[in-house]
């Protein structure tokens, strides 16, 4: 071992070592009762008076909890542990009182899934209060502020004093809207899906306003999006088993992909032709699910396809409830993707007669999708039969809806 890793290592040690002994300190049990027995005179000789080292200062055993906690922080913190150290330990603390006492609440409602739901956000609401209690307002800033690093500006992109702030504010203002809908819902003032819209609209502000403030390329950069990218490219090629060559010759498509189509948005940004911008995305997408083809096979390709549809794992998780084997799975994938494809098609087609100035009529290409639709859809209850085919389409499976063309033609037709 080099005198570098050894040195490394002692420092993690003694990390670990001053976590472990806090925890033990704050968590240590109750004395318990010990059966009575002789005298301890009668049993061994009493000892000899010896100079004794006075006791260390600590809490008294009726501190509170938090007491207690910003007491072992202090002696740590005495100890030149860091704070982000010190953030960690009291929050594993916080984490097991918590699951100490969802367990006992769990047992006397009988896991009451309302009682739980209150006790759960009863826990994120005091998050901060406990957190700045233990570690002092200085010192809860500082872990605060790391957590919106992490959240916020995963990039890691340079902030300035000013950026930094005004983002730890946006940040923390969107973390107080998610809280106040949570309680909403707890309360039965707001169901969960109107919950959910709400906190979309607030998300979608504070994206605005970080845009506004960082500009549209340093906000790309402050989320990390091309490592996410890559993290959630590799998840999905881990389910085909694809070797690293392949993952990075994928990854090398996305990246070229995604400039040509920021170049595309910024080229037609004025939106002067949509039907022309429309044609280029959709070869643009065309080249990168080629060159996906080519790299992973079309046995592989296919079999990626379907597990990244929503609809085929519903189908799929689904399967023995809505009594479907694999033939009849991959019958009804097949014929939406069928659906999906000819819409498309279909679509495409009349865009490009107009694009060459020859007179569309957008209304009959809207009657003809839908009747397509229906007749799709007549095929697919047929195939698996009304009830069946019901039960599905209650749950999402069947997206043959009409298609929306107002965004491609013109407003006076």
């Amino acid at each position: 071992m080099s005198r570098t890793t050894f040195y490394r290592t002692s420092i993690v040690l003694n990390v670990l070592l001053f976590m472990a002994a806090a925890l033990l300190f704050l968590r240590r049990p109750e004395v318990m009762p010990v059966a009575e027995t002789a005298p301890v005179e009668e049993m061994i000789p009493a000892p000899r008076p010896r100079a004794t080292k006075p006791a260390a200062a600590r809490f008294p055993d009726a501190a509170s909890a938090s007491d207690q906690r910003r007491w072992v922080v202090d002696q740590l913190r005495l100890m030149g542990v860091p704070n982000r150290v010190l953030g960690r330990i009291v929050l594993d603390d916080l984490d097991w009182a918590w699951n100490k006492r969802g367990g006992e609440v769990s047992l006397q409602t009988h896991g009451d899934p309302d009682t739980m739901a209150a006790l759960k956000l009863e826990n994120a609401s005091s998050l901060d209060s406990e957190m700045r209690a233990a570690l002092g307002e200085e010192g809860f800033l500082q872990w605060d502020h790391e957590n919106m690093q992490r959240e916020a500006n995963r990039g890691r992109i340079p902030l300035s004093t000013a950026e930094a702030e005004r983002t730890y504010g946006l940040w923390k203002q969107l973390q107080k809207r998610e809280l106040e809908l949570k309680k909403a819902v707890v309360k039965g003032d707001i169901d969960d899906a109107d919950a959910a819209d709400a906190f979309a609209r607030a998300a979608s502000e504070y994206e605005l306003q970080l845009k506004g403030l960082l500009g549209e390329a340093r906000y790309a950069k402050s989320q990390g999006l091309d490592e996410l990218e890559a993290a959630t490219l590799w998840q999905n090629l881990a389910q085909v088993n694809s070797s690293d060559s392949q993952f990075q010759a994928l990854l090398n498509s996305q990246k070229s992909w995604n400039e040509q189509r920021a170049a595309l948005d910024k080229q037609f940004q004025g939106g002067e032709s949509q039907t022309a911008y429309a044609a280029q995305i959709k070869a643009l997408d065309a080249a990168r699910e080629e060159e996906y083809r080519r790299v992973l096979g079309d046995t592989v390709f296919e079999t990626l396809n379907k597990q990244q549809d929503a609809s085929y794992n519903q189908m799929k998780k689904h399967q023995a409830l809505w009594e479907l084997d694999d033939s009849s799975i991959n019958s009804v994938y097949g014929t939406m993707k069928y659906y999906e494809r000819t819409a498309e098609d279909y679509q495409a087609q009349a865009r490009a007669l107009e694009a060459d100035g020859r007179p569309v009529d957008w209304n009959a290409v809207s009657k003809n999708l839908e009747q397509f639709a229906r007749e799709t859809e007549q095929a697919l209850q047929d195939h698996l039969g009304k009830d069946r085919f019901d039960r599905m389409a209650r749950n999402g499976v069947f997206q043959l809806g009409s298609r929306d063309l107002s965004a491609h033609v013109k407003p006076s037709q």
